[in-house]
C-alpha cells in the first residue's frame, strides 16, 4: 500500500493543487493533504493510511458527487487506478458489435498477461 503513497507524492510534485484520488476495490481514497482537505470540507473520517499519512474514502458509487463538490472548490482531480482497474475500465468501453473474432481473441489475451502479473 505504500506504493499509493509514493505515487502520491510523485503526483504532487508535478501539481500540488491537483487533488489525487486513487480508486482502491469500491472506494476512492485520498491521501495526506488530499485527506486532510475532503475531511475539514466534506467531514469524511480520516483514518491511518500509514506511518507517513493519513487517508479517507468515499465508495466508488459516489464519485460523482464528490468530484462535483471538489470543482465548486476549484480544485482539479485526478482520478488514478491500479492496473486491475484499469483493465475494467477498458473492458468498460469496448464496443463488443465492432469486435472481430481475432482483435477479441487478441484483447483476452493481453487482458490476461495485465492481470496475471498482479
Amino acid at each position: 500500500m505504500n506504493n499509493l503513497y509514493d505515487i502520491y507524492l510523485e503526483k504532487k510534485t508535478e501539481d500540488k493543487n491537483m487533488i489525487i484520488l486513487f480508486k482502491n476495490g469500491n472506494f476512492y481514497i485520498a491521501l495526506g493533504e488530499d485527506a486532510k482537505m475532503m475531511n475539514e470540507e466534506f467531514g469524511l473520517k480520516l483514518t491511518r493510511f500509514s506511518s507517513k499519512t493519513d487517508k479517507c474514502g468515499f465508495p466508488v458509487s459516489e464519485i460523482k458527487k464528490y468530484t462535483k463538490f471538489i470543482s465548486l472548490l476549484n480544485f482539479e482531480y485526478e482520478l488514478v487506478f491500479g492496473k486491475k482497474d484499469e483493465v475494467i475500465e477498458e473492458i468498460k468501453t469496448l464496443n463488443f458489435d465492432e469486435l472481430d473474432g481475432n482483435t477479441a481473441i487478441e484483447k483476452l489475451k493481453e487482458y490476461n498477461k495485465i492481470l496475471s502479473e498482479i
